[in-house]
């Protein structure tokens, strides 16, 4: 009986050792000879993982984690984002290059630069250029071009959703391919959902995969075809206004801040939306996410913003309002239609000209 107790426990260790993620980091760093390697978790509140000592700019890190991630490495001052997965990796590179790119060994490491290289011409090179030609028209005056040339640079996100679609139908069986997701997906309910659907039973179960399902099915509150879901601003003259107040007929929600300047050029082209649409019955509100009053209500007496405007009570960054939408950046434009349902978010310029005359039309 013992003996057999003890071969449980010794089954129950091996089990445990086995589920975790074991790795090895082994570097040659040129142009420095002694300090610190640090292996920390990314974010705010960075938490060191593992260290060792830097010697004739040699090192080596063993250890093992819940599951494979994400992590900084940190080479006394300098330290680059690396995505750690492989069981025995290597970086050799100069002090002054400290870069993932030197990364030898990591499967998730190695995707990433496939899609970089992949979005770079798939997306960014075109992205930039159309960005620079709308600056470029602004600086001359040109409006009307310029709305054109920024309507084409935003419709450039569903030609980045299609590349990254595709890159994940190839690559489902890696975190990275759950990485980016999180990311491309945006504000969308419906990108995170598809693109979850793609990547394999156990990527889905990693880090990166609960973690798109988790950010996935909190936008469902505002998926389109929903209804708006209701929240309470306060207007400029300090009384309390809910979104269920406000509903009937077809609405534009204006998302901005008074000190994002993209908000303030976007509040040009929604002048002119206003101007012809308020007499179809088309309904226009700002909601401000300024963390200041005095800064959101001086920008309103700049911008004499024509239609009702208010303002998140807990600004930007404990924004609840914020959260039910998934806004990560603004501005950001919801349209709602007569019935108060969603039907286009983070939709601007002469896209959401387009969706209006659509809904009137209906």
């Amino acid at each position: 009986m013992r003996l057999f107790i003890a071969f449980l426990v010794i089954c129950c260790v091996g089990c445990s050792q086995s589920s975790r993620y074991q790795f090895s980091l082994k570097g040659n760093i040129e142009g420095v000879k002694y300090g610190t390697v640090f292996l920390m978790t990314p974010g705010d509140s960075s938490i060191v993982l593992y260290k060792t000592d830097l010697e004739g700019g040699k090192f080596e890190l063993k250890g093992e984690l819940d599951e494979p991630r994400q992590v900084i490495l940190k080479v006394n001052r300098r330290q680059t984002y690396f995505f750690m997965d492989g069981t025995n990796m290597e970086i050799y590179c100069p002090y002054s290059a400290l870069s993932d790119k030197h990364i030898k060994g990591s499967p998730a490491n190695n995707l990433a630069a496939e899609y970089d290289k992949l979005a770079q011409e798939g997306y960014y090179k075109e992205f930039n250029q159309l960005m620079n030609e709308y600056k470029e028209l602004l600086d001359v005056g040109d409006q009307k071009a310029a709305d054109e040339k920024m309507t084409q640079a935003l419709k450039m996100d569903d030609k980045r959703f299609e590349l990254t679609r595709n890159f994940v139908k190839q690559h489902p069986d890696n975190m990275y391919s759950a990485y980016i997701s999180g990311i491309v997906k945006e504000e969308s309910y419906e990108k995170g959902k598809e693109l979850y659907d793609l990547l394999t039973p156990k990527i889905q179960a990693s880090f990166y995969g609960r973690l798109l399902k988790q950010q996935t099915e909190a936008l469902a509150v505002s998926a389109l075809g929903v209804p708006c879901p209701d929240f309470t601003a306060t207007d400029e003259s300090g009384n309390k206004v809910s979104m269920a107040s406000q509903k009937g007929g077809i609405m534009v929600l204006d998302f901005w801040a008074s000190w994002c300047g993209p908000c303030r050029q976007e509040m040009k082209n929604l002048r002119e939306q206003y101007a012809e649409f308020k007499d179809q019955g088309v309904r226009f509100m700002s909601i401000s996410l300024d963390d200041s009053v005095e800064k959101w209500k001086k920008a309103c007496e700049e911008e004499q913003i024509p239609w009702i405007s208010v303002r998140d009570d807990n600004g930007w960054s404990k924004s609840e309002i914020r959260k039910l939408f998934g806004i990560q950046a603004i501005p950001f434009i919801v349209l709602l239609d007569k019935d108060g349902n969603i039907v286009a978010k983070n939709i601007r310029r002469n896209s959401l000209r387009e969706k209006i005359l659509e809904l009137l039309q209906k």
